[in-house]
């Protein structure tokens, strides 16, 4: 394989990526949606769409050990590769959490702690932003973008840290303590979302300068 149908077979690569990160975070604003109008259609979609996310994962990672076995990559076209199936499984977990956000809003009550449901939306919503920085991030090589992710990852710990303090602090004598039970599930979940945004970050500027740097 020349060199230049490498190269062009790695940036299929790339784009695919791409594609998988726009039905990820098509995924996740789906989540958001049945979440905040506890719509049961919605969040059956997006249960049932997880199975799709898996198979781009697959086909992405597929590619790349076709590319290894015929091209024998080394240095930076190596890199690349790894770093494409890194995002490639951290963009799959993403759509895994989202499944999970999903399945836990189902037992949420609509009327439920109503207050504590605005907070979780602000706080996916700072999520949603990262995980659609850092996609640009890698489609443009931006390292600034990329290294940003730090600020905004810690903007979400503190949000989740206030939040499940808040949880701790709430009347249970009107929905219970099972909603605020499943309301912490939901906060986990979107938390560990900012948490793999942050790591397509990461290795947006492994990829570029060959060291790893923790945004955490």
């Amino acid at each position: 394989m020349l060199r230049s149908s490498f190269h062009q077979h790695l940036e299929n690569v790339k784009d695919q990526i791409s594609h998988l990160g726009k039905e990820v975070l098509s995924q996740f604003d789906q989540a958001i949606q049945a979440f905040e109008h506890s719509d049961l259609d919605v969040m059956k979609k997006v249960i049932s769409y997880d199975e799709q996310i898996n198979k781009y994962e697959l086909q992405i990672n597929n590619e790349v050990f076709q590319l290894i076995a015929r091209q024998q990559p080394v240095a930076t076209d190596l890199r690349s590769l790894i770093v494409a199936m890194k995002i490639a499984g951290d963009l799959e977990r993403v759509g895994d959490l989202t499944v999970d956000m999903a399945k836990v809003s189902k037992r949420i009550e609509a009327e439920s702690y109503l207050e504590k449901k605005h907070e979780l939306l602000t706080m996916a919503l700072d999520a949603r932003k990262m995980l659609e920085e850092s996609l640009v991030s890698f489609q443009t090589k931006n390292l600034i973008v990329a290294q940003k992710m730090a600020a905004f990852d810690d903007k979400v710990d503190a949000q989740f840290g206030q939040f499940i303090k808040g949880l701790f602090q709430s009347d249970t004598s009107e929905h219970g303590a099972e909603q605020l039970t499943q309301l912490a599930f939901i906060a986990r979940y979107i938390e560990r979302i900012a948490d793999y945004a942050t790591n397509v970050a990461e290795w947006v500027i492994y990829e570029s300068n060959g060291e790893h740097f923790d945004l955490n």
